[in-house]
């Protein structure tokens, strides 16, 4: 999938690709890297952080605790990601790559009415990064 929207940027100059998803970090905070990833390679390149390990470091803070071993055999020393750091980046980071459609946007999708749309897109002519 990431050749395939890589592909779609390219031959969009750096646009084309819309993921509309309600819920992009569900699970873990790979997902977010990985949104970051498929939608705003040029600004994780930029900020040296194209690679999860370097982007965990820059956001997550890992915290070694002992933890039952999954035998039940056990304790065992495992590393999780505890908390997120530099937030105030982050966020900046994340809403600069999203576009959220406000009231107006989906009124008109409901109406049907394209030529409003195409008007009041926030993203209208977006490159995109």
């Amino acid at each position: 999938m990431l050749l395939k929207t890589r592909y779609i940027q390219e031959i969009n100059g750096g646009g084309g690709v819309v993921f509309a998803t309600g819920t992009p970090i569900a699970n873990s905070v790979a997902e977010m890297f990985t949104m970051q990833r498929y939608l705003q390679t040029g600004t994780l390149r930029k900020q040296q952080l194209q690679h999860f390990d370097s982007w965990a470091a820059t956001f997550g803070e890992p915290v070694t605790a002992m933890e039952l071993a999954p035998d039940g055999a056990g304790y065992r020393l495992n590393t999780r990601f505890a908390r997120f750091i530099n937030v105030p980046e982050l966020n900046a980071n994340l809403l600069s790559g999203c576009r959220h459609p406000d009231r107006r946007q989906v009124e008109a999708a409901r109406a049907g009415d394209a030529d409003r749309q195409a008007d009041d897109c926030p993203c209208a002519g977006h490159a995109g990064t």
